[in-house]
């Protein structure tokens, strides 16, 4: 009986933990746009990635960017990225002249960059396009 209660126990548990590793912090943000319009295909890089001159719409784990002329991009990072939703100013680390998945971004929480605190680096998990007209109405008169 006692040998019953243990497994019994040790079933509940397991199942207490898998319901924790499935729950929503390990849900992909990019769910949040599924069913946006905006939302476009996953792409692997955005070449010069120093002609990137603009960003908005920041969540914690997303970021809307501005490349060349009407160019945009939704990068989503892994994880939270502690200074993402609040940046006023946004550092790449790229490796090559292309931004990807293995580069970063740095929010900072000042127009002037750097402060005292040490800012995170969020690596960039997926790159999307986004157009930004999409799904909008327009009105004919």
């Amino acid at each position: 009986m006692l040998f019953l209660l243990r497994i019994s126990v040790i079933l509940a548990a397991s199942a207490v933990l898998a319901a924790c590793a499935s729950g929503p912090n390990e849900q992909s943000p990019t769910e949040d746009f599924t069913d946006d319009p905006r939302l476009g295909e996953s792409i692997d890089k955005i070449c010069f990635g120093r002609s990137i001159n603009g960003f908005g719409k920041t969540t914690d784990r997303t970021i809307i960017v501005r490349a060349n002329v009407g160019e945009h991009y939704l990068l989503e990072t892994f994880g939270y990225c502690r200074d993402l939703a609040w940046a006023q100013t946004i550092a790449l680390d790229q490796y090559s002249s292309c931004l990807t998945t293995a580069d970063s971004l740095i929010p900072y929480g000042s127009l002037f960059g750097p402060s005292a605190i040490e800012p995170q680096t969020c690596r960039i998990k997926t790159i999307y396009k986004w157009n930004p007209e999409a799904g909008q109405e327009t009105s004919e008169d």
